[in-house]
C-alpha cells in the first residue's frame, strides 16, 4: 500500500458516517464503466488517434487529440459524434458496483460517462433517478424522485452534444457553466466517493482547483478509489518502482484538494470494497424481532428493564433501531431508544428508529400471510443485524406456543444476508433458533474469536443474568459492524 493512502478501515468507518448523515454524493468516471463492456477515454479515440497517424501508446492529452479529428473535418465533429455511439451507442447491464451504488442511500451523482448505467441501475433499485445532460433541465424536476444524476458531460442519446475536445471544454464556462456551479456547491455540501475517474479531466481539474481556492483548509474531505501499482510481467524493478514514485506523488497531491485515497490491489476488487461499505451501513441497522405473551420465568418488569436498557444502549452507539413492535416487547424497545433520544436532546427520526407496526383489516383481525411476509422482508431489508428474543403467542384454545412469525423473520434475515443473533437464555423461539446457529456457529460468524464464541455460548444460557446478556450481545454486535 502507498505510504500516501489510507487504510480501508479508515475509508469504511469515515464514508459509512457520511452514508448515515446522508452527506454522500458519487462521482463515477469511465473505468466504472469498462467493467460493463464499455471503453475508457483511450479506447474510446483509439481509431481516431490511429486515423491521425499518431501512436495510441504515446498519446495521453486525448482532449487535444479529439480536437486535432475536429481540426482535420474542417471543424465538423462528426467522426467524434460517430466515435460515441458505436462504442457506447449499445445498452449494457450495470455491474454489480452500480448496483451497489444504487442500494445506497446516494442521492447526488456526477459523472463524465455518456451510458446510461447509473440511472439503469437506480432504475433496477426501483428509485426514480431525475437525469441532467442539459442546462434547460436543470430547471425542472422528477416528480417523486430519488436521485439526481448530473452527466455533465452529455448522454450518448444526443452525441452530438458530448463534451469531448478542445473546443467543448472552452465554451463549457459560457454554455454548461451551470453544471461547473452545481458541482462546485456539491463538492463543498456533500462528501464525494470518487471511482473509476482518473483525474485528468480539465473540467473536474477547474472546479477542484476553486473549491480549494476559496475554502483553502476548510475543504470537506472526500475519497478516491484506486488500483494499486503493482509489478508487470517481465517488467524491471526499476521502471515498477518509477510507477510506484510517481503514484505516491499522484496520491499526495489529491490530499492537496482534500481528496482521501483508498488503495485495492485490482480492478475487481473495487466492487468488493464497495460491497464492504453497504455491508458496514447495513449492519449498523439493528432489526429486533420479538413477541411474548407469556415471559415465564421471566417476570413482566425484568423483561421490560432489559429489553429497555438494551435499545438504550444499540441507540447511544449510532445503531438505528427497526422494530415491528411486537407483543410484549415493541413497547420497551421503543422506550429504550427514545430514552437515549431525550437524554442527547435529538429529535425522533427514522435514522434513529423505524417503526413499522404490522397491518390489520379494519375489523382489527390480521392480514393476509403473504402480506405480513412482505411487511416483514421489507423491514429486514433495511437491517444487516437482527436480534431475536422470547418469540411465543397464544394459540386458539389459550396455549402458550413458539411464534412462527419470528420463525419466519428468521428465514427472511437468513435469505437476506442478515447475520441473526438469536438470545437463546430468554427461550422459546429464540431457544431454538439460538441453537440453530450454534450449530452452524462458523457458517454465521466465520471470523470470530474465542471471545466471541464465548459471548455467543453466554447469551443462549438461562443463567445469564440480563446484564450479562446485554454486555454480550453489545460484543457480538461490535465485532460484526467490525468485521
Amino acid at each position: 500500500m502507498s505510504t500516501e493512502a489510507i487504510t480501508q478501515e479508515q475509508f469504511l468507518r469515515e464514508f459509512t458516517k457520511e452514508l448515515h448523515n446522508d452527506n454522500a454524493a458519487a462521482f463515477v468516471g469511465a473505468g466504472f464503466s469498462m467493467s460493463a463492456g464499455y471503453v475508457d477515454w483511450k479506447g474510446l479515440l483509439k481509431d481516431i488517434v490511429t486515423d491521425l497517424g499518431l501512436d495510441p501508446d504515446k498519446e495521453h492529452d486525448l482532449v487535444s487529440v479529439a480536437q486535432y479529428s475536429v481540426n482535420q473535418a474542417g471543424g465538423n465533429k462528426a467522426a467524434l459524434t460517430r466515435t460515441i455511439v458505436n462504442n457506447i451507442g449499445i445498452a449494457k447491464k450495470p455491474q454489480l458496483g452500480h448496483e451497489i451504488l444504487a442500494t445506497l442511500p446516494i442521492h447526488t451523482f456526477w459523472t463524465t460517462n455518456y451510458d446510461k448505467l447509473i440511472e439503469k441501475s437506480l432504475e433496477d433499485a426501483k428509485k426514480v433517478p431525475d437525469v441532467k445532460y442539459t442546462v434547460k433541465q436543470l430547471a425542472t424536476t422528477r416528480p417523486e424522485r430519488d436521485a439526481i444524476v448530473y452527466k455533465m458531460h452529455g448522454d450518448v442519446d444526443h452525441a452530438d452534444k458530448a463534451i469531448i475536445c478542445k473546443d467543448d471544454y472552452e465554451k463549457y464556462p459560457f454554455e454548461m457553466g451551470q453544471f461547473a456551479s452545481l458541482l462546485r456547491g456539491d463538492l463543498i455540501e456533500k462528501t464525494f466517493l470518487f471511482v473509476g475517474f482518473s483525474f485528468t479531466d480539465p473540467n473536474i481539474d477547474f472546479i477542484l482547483s476553486r473549491v480549494r481556492a476559496v475554502l483553502d483548509k476548510d475543504q470537506r474531505e472526500h475519497y478516491c478509489i484506486q488500483k494499486k501499482v503493482t509489478r508487470r510481467p517481465r517488467e524491471k524493478r526499476a521502471d515498477f518502482e518509477y510507477r510506484q514514485l510517481k503514484q505516491d506523488y499522484f496520491i499526495r497531491d489529491l490530499k492537496r484538494l482534500n481528496i482521501l485515497t483508498v488503495e485495492v490491489d485490482d480492478y475487481p476488487d473495487i466492487p468488493a470494497l464497495l460491497e464492504k461499505v453497504a455491508m458496514r451501513y447495513r449492519r449498523s441497522s439493528v432489526f429486533v424481532s420479538g413477541a411474548a405473551s407469556d415471559f415465564a420465568p421471566w417476570k413482566p418488569n425484568d423483561v421490560g428493564a432489559f429489553l429497555q436498557s438494551l435499545a438504550k444502549s444499540l441507540a447511544a452507539s449510532g445503531n438505528r433501531i427497526i422494530s415491528g413492535f411486537g407483543v410484549g416487547v415493541g413497547g420497551a424497545i421503543i422506550n429504550g431508544v427514545l430514552d437515549h433520544l431525550s437524554e442527547d436532546g435529538i429529535g425522533v427520526s427514522e435514522e434513529h428508529l423505524m417503526m413499522r407496526p404490522f397491518p390489520h383489516t379494519p375489523s382489527g383481525r390480521p392480514a393476509s400471510a403473504s402480506r405480513w411476509t412482505k411487511y416483514r422482508k421489507s423491514m429486514i431489508d433495511h437491517a444487516g443485524i437482527a436480534i431475536f428474543v422470547f418469540g411465543n403467542k397464544k394459540d386458539a384454545s389459550g396455549r402458550t406456543v413458539a411464534s412462527n412469525g419470528m420463525r419466519e423473520e428468521f428465514d427472511l434475515c437468513v435469505a437476506s444476508g442478515v447475520v441473526p443473533i438469536p438470545v437463546g437464555a430468554t427461550g422459546y423461539m429464540a431457544e431454538t433458533l439460538w441453537k440453530e446457529v450454534d450449530g452452524r456457529f462458523d457458517h454465521f460468524f466465520p471470523n470470530a474469536t474465542a471471545s466471541i464464541r464465548r459471548s455467543f455460548t453466554a447469551i443462549g444460557k438461562p443463567s445469564t443474568t440480563p446484564g450479562n446478556l446485554e454486555e454480550n450481545i453489545l460484543r457480538i454486535i461490535n465485532h460484526l459492524q467490525k468485521d
